[in-house]
């Protein structure tokens, strides 16, 4: 059901707090940890079929979509796609995906969390809470901004700012054993001199290799709307940290479902492995001047994979018919972005200038001063 957590002291509505590491209540200030409300996604994901029956009707949910509650969705995603909820808060019907798990209501703008789409196979198995505030955030990525006078003036807009989101975005976490045979050419070329004339030695060596490690917890994303550069360079997590997944957690933030299976992202996950294997197991075969992999060989073993709420702030922007993203770790505050530069903020600012300088210039001749 669309579910809110309400204050065991007072009954106002609570927040997740990245800095208290609890449930906050804003109004008596009370905290509370997550583990004290209950998940119970099989009962609720029964009370969210009843409650979302229109959506499973089609037609209620393209009347609605029609309306004023249209503005809730996102223009690409089709009817079909869209099911209707009652805020718990002000009982408005909100449309939103399927594929929803937390998000606000566009009515009265508080935190809704939609715990029956986080049951079967898409109950995560932890959740990595948030540690950093959006306060920090938003100054972090105004100091960014900040570092040209040829930002956009886009960029540094408080609607733009405003998009700035707090998501719990789906992982696959991959753990598994990694073995590496590697047949390698190498070279030492030695050049000396010998009287007047210069000598150059090559020996060739042929050699096999072989080495293997662990690879515990390696990430990947599992959303398709998510940049898969944006979410690894957003890496690394503490995995120490992660918590027994509870929807609590998500109160306040945004997330969905995950949409691309374990299977899909796997070879992401070797791919990483196969590149730290491959240079450890190159470099263990010693030092050459040149070298070359003739063949190799991986093999994997004893598989495992984990599904992880890990918290990004985000933010994507378009301009000029370019995407520009901004994204910052909501754990350890490590910061990626892009911030494009227009050399036209350079007749802009100087248009500015003139402008004011004018005005002064006037101000000063009524007063009789030039």
């Amino acid at each position: 059901m669309a579910k809110k957590y309400n204050c065991k002291q007072c009954g106002a509505e609570l927040y997740f707090d990245p800095k208290r590491g609890k449930l906050h209540c804003e109004y008596c200030g009370s905290d509370f940890d997550p583990s004290e409300y209950d998940f119970q996604t099989e009962e609720e994901g029964k009370e969210d079929q009843v409650i979302a029956q229109a959506g499973n009707e089609g037609e209620g949910i393209e009347a609605a979509a029609a309306g004023e509650n249209a503005k809730a969705t996102d223009d690409s995603v089709s009817t079909s796609d869209l099911v209707v909820y009652q805020c718990p808060h002000c009982g408005a019907e909100m449309i939103t995906s399927k594929k929803t798990v937390a998000t606000t209501c566009v009515y009265c703008g508080r935190a809704v969390t939609l715990t029956g789409n986080v049951s079967g196979e898409f109950k995560p198995d932890y959740v990595l809470p948030f540690e950093v505030e959006r306060k920090e955030v938003v100054e972090k990525y105004k100091e960014l901004c900040g570092q040209s006078f040829l930002t956009p003036r886009l960029f540094t807009k408080e609607s733009t700012i405003e998009k700035i989101k707090g998501m719990y975005v789906p992982y696959w976490l991959y753990t598994f054993d990694g073995t590496a045979a590697m047949d390698i050419h190498g070279e030492k070329i030695r050049s000396y001199m010998t009287g007047d004339q210069e000598i150059t030695e090559t020996s060739s060596y042929e050699v096999h290799e072989e080495g293997g490690g662990h690879f515990s917890r390696i990430p990947a994303d599992a959303m398709k709307e998510m940049d898969n550069v944006l979410m690894d360079s957003v890496e690394p997590f503490d995995f120490n940290k992660m918590k027994k997944f509870n929807p609590a957690y998500l109160s306040g933030f945004y997330t969905q479902q995950w949409d691309e299976s374990p299977s899909e992202n796997e070879p992401r996950a070797k791919a990483r492995a196969k590149e730290v294997l491959s240079e450890e197991v190159a470099d263990h075969a010693g030092k050459f001047t040149t070298k070359m992999i003739r063949s190799e060989r991986y093999d994997w073993s004893n598989q495992k994979v984990e599904q992880a709420m890990l918290p990004v702030w985000v933010l994507y922007t378009n301009y000029k018919g370019k995407e520009y993203m901004f994204g910052m770790n909501g754990q350890t505050g490590k910061m990626v972005g892009e911030i494009p530069k227009d050399p036209i903020r350079i007749v802009e600012i100087g248009g500015g200038v003139l402008l004011a300088t004018q005005i002064l210039f006037l101000i000063l001749r009524v007063l009789g001063v030039v």
